[in-house]
């Protein structure tokens, strides 16, 4: 499933950018994500070939082995997880899927809407074995690769900034501020996938909505 009304940003365009990409987000966020992970301390590891996540009663974060500073983190109570079947795992695909329906049309649905999916074998460099979606209010928003309904990904994550002046229509189980990522079990045939939400609580310091570029955020 590829949105024809979105603009398409080339894998071209996506190797090209990604060095200089790692260096700026270094450079802008790399003592607030040392800080993150020092305060959320041990916990519970969660990692695939793709991403790796720590969840503890001190919040949560995830990281992309790939792209260690493609980023979410939050402290405070403002994490929530659970296991889920590679079955629920494909109907939150299909929930995606019209959620990037909705964000194509025209309409002040949200000032910011990011999804990527990352599937086996994917990589962000490469820009391949993805599926890339980035709207911004204001702007024109675009997409890359293909949504596939019929494969588990090995990680996905969509970020949503809203407010009560531009609710998304209709139901997605998603948080209104925040981010929520799915990290799939190293052996696909064995244990259950990690979904997991960083909510913007009150009192939260997080960088699950810091601006990045396009390319992979």
């Amino acid at each position: 499933m590829s949105p024809p009304m979105l603009h398409e940003h080339t894998p071209a365009d996506t190797a090209a950018s990604f060095d200089a990409l790692r260096a700026e987000r270094q450079a802008q966020y790399g003592v607030s994500m040392a800080y993150i992970k020092q305060r959320v301390g041990d916990g519970a590891e969660y990692v695939n070939e793709v991403a790796r996540a720590i969840l503890s009663p001190r919040g949560g974060y995830y990281q992309l082995l790939e792209m260690p500073e493609e980023f979410a983190g939050v402290l405070g109570a403002g994490v929530s997880y659970q296991l889920i079947s590679q079955p629920e795992a494909l109907r939150l695909l299909s929930r995606l899927e019209e959620l990037v329906r909705v964000v194509a049309q025209p309409g002040p649905y949200a000032r910011r809407v990011s999804l990527y999916v990352l599937y086996a074998g994917g990589s962000l460099r490469a820009g391949q074995g993805l599926f890339v979606l980035d709207a911004r209010r204001g702007e024109p928003p675009f997409a890359h690769g293909i949504l596939r309904l019929d494969t588990v990904p090995r990680f996905f994550k969509v970020c949503l900034d809203t407010g009560a002046g531009d609710p998304l229509p209709g139901d997605f189980g998603l948080p209104a501020s925040g981010v929520q990522f799915f990290l799939a079990p190293t052996h696909t045939d064995n244990g259950g996938c990690l979904l997991a939400t960083l909510a913007r609580a009150p009192g939260a310091a997080d960088l699950s909505l810091r601006p990045a570029s396009p390319a992979v955020n």
